[in-house]
């Protein structure tokens, strides 16, 4: 068993962990991370004190596999090129996408975190794994200038100052010649609801940046230009196996500021 510690902002990819191992578990899984389970296993933590939060399984489900989708579309495409992972937690993410031979993956945390996934994940030839706050900036050294790259940040924007958001945006555009970004944010109006969430309260952290509308978001960086803007909530009406719920979660997608409360984008430059 591994014993871990994580604060703060750390400790949410256990959650993130945990809701897809359940996700898993399930008779009709979104997602279906088999290797979620697995981790759980090996850890010595009490999951059972988020329990509370299952009710946002369907949410980290639908947005990672709308990821993985957007990630294989990418290799697909540019089967020589690289996927960079940043925040990558404890996400199998280069496990679970169909990866050409020939492309790149690099996975970056912090350092603390990258030692834990060394050590819980048998990571194959072709990843490599960067110990940083990807806010910082020595680790760009690590990231080659040769190949299309597909940028990914899921779960992690949101918890960055403003600042901070536009300095990895421009430093990404900057080092790279061509490639796509993705990523997942959050309404305005949700920065502040989740102040009241209980696992950002116990973690001591929360979210400081929220998405302008995408076309707003691109304007800010020369070069960058939209190419698909998805609804999580939509997401989650749709992947559910049952009519009613369907049904049900549809309705309030007729709320502009329900409907647009988080989404994941992809953009090309």
């Amino acid at each position: 068993m591994e014993t871990i510690e994580l604060h703060q902002e750390k400790e949410t990819l256990l959650l993130a962990l945990y809701l897809r191992a359940r996700d898993a578990r399930s008779p009709h899984p979104i997602l279906g991370d088999r290797y979620a389970q697995e981790l759980i296993d090996r850890i010595d933590y009490d999951f059972d004190r988020l329990g509370s939060l299952r009710g946002n399984t369907a949410l980290i489900a639908s947005r990672a596999r709308q990821l993985d989708r957007w990630t294989e579309r990418f290799l697909g495409r540019h089967p020589g090129g690289a996927v960079l992972h940043l925040a990558c937690g404890l996400d199998s993410r280069p496990l679970r996408v169909t990866r050409p031979g020939s492309a790149l993956w690099i996975d970056v945390d912090y350092p603390d975190v990258i030692e834990l996934r060394r050590r819980l994940y048998d990571l194959p030839t072709g990843v490599q794994t960067v110990g940083s706050s990807v806010t910082d900036t020595e680790w760009w050294t690590a990231v080659p200038t040769d190949r299309p790259t597909l940028v990914l940040a899921e779960g992690l924007l949101m918890y960055l100052a403003p600042d901070d958001v536009d300095a990895l945006i421009a430093r990404a555009l900057a080092h790279l010649p061509t490639g796509e970004l993705a990523f997942d944010g959050v309404a305005p109006w949700v920065v502040s609801a989740a102040r009241w969430q209980p696992a950002m309260r116990r973690a001591e952290t929360g979210f400081r940046w929220a998405l302008p509308s995408p076309k707003a978001f691109a304007d800010r960086y020369p070069g960058l230009r939209p190419a698909e803007d998805v609804s999580v909530p939509g997401l989650i009406a749709r992947a559910t196996d049952n009519r009613l719920t369907r049904a049900t979660s549809a309705l309030p997608l007729r709320i502009p500021a329900w409907r647009n409360s988080m989404r994941l984008v992809r953009y090309t430059f």
